[in-house]
């Protein structure tokens, strides 16, 4: 911006530089050599003012690029953010899932323990009721091998 406030600066004064240079042509008369100084003062002037044109439109280039990288920057930013997002509520997602899958893994070890109890109590049953029946049968067997000898 300061660029642009000098070549302003530079333009106003060729201008004034012209001004001057008619205004003294008006009031004294031309002569060659006046004239030839002020056709020079205002070829200087054209050129600077011609510089100071191409210098702004460069800064003006500039500036439109300077505007596209940040507006690039900002669509950046906002991509970024809408990912970060995301990613923000998959990951809440996936702690509440993982909290359920060890409340039910809970829940199961529970059940298993308990399914292991069972099992352990029906082995034991098991083994009673054998050694009850096993407790039988020898009581039987001396009666049933008298019943096949008779």
């Amino acid at each position: 911006m300061s660029e642009i406030a000098e070549l302003e600066g530079r333009i106003r004064a060729a201008l004034d530089r012209i001004g001057r240079a008619v205004e003294e042509m008006g009031a004294t008369g031309v002569s060659p050599e006046a004239l030839a100084a002020a056709e020079a003062r205002a070829a200087d002037a054209r050129e600077e003012a011609a510089e100071a044109r191409a210098a702004l439109l460069d800064a003006n280039r500039a500036i439109a690029r300077e505007d596209s990288r940040a507006a690039a920057a900002e669509a950046e930013v906002a991509r970024l953010k809408e990912a970060l997002e995301t990613e923000t509520t998959a990951s809440a997602q996936l702690r509440e899932r993982v909290a359920d899958l060890k409340t039910r893994k809970e829940a199961e070890s529970a059940r298993v323990r308990e399914l292991e109890a069972e099992l352990r109590a029906m082995a034991a049953a098991r083994a009673e009721d054998r050694a009850e029946l096993d407790a039988l049968i020898d009581a039987l067997e001396p009666l049933v091998k008298e019943q096949s000898h008779a």
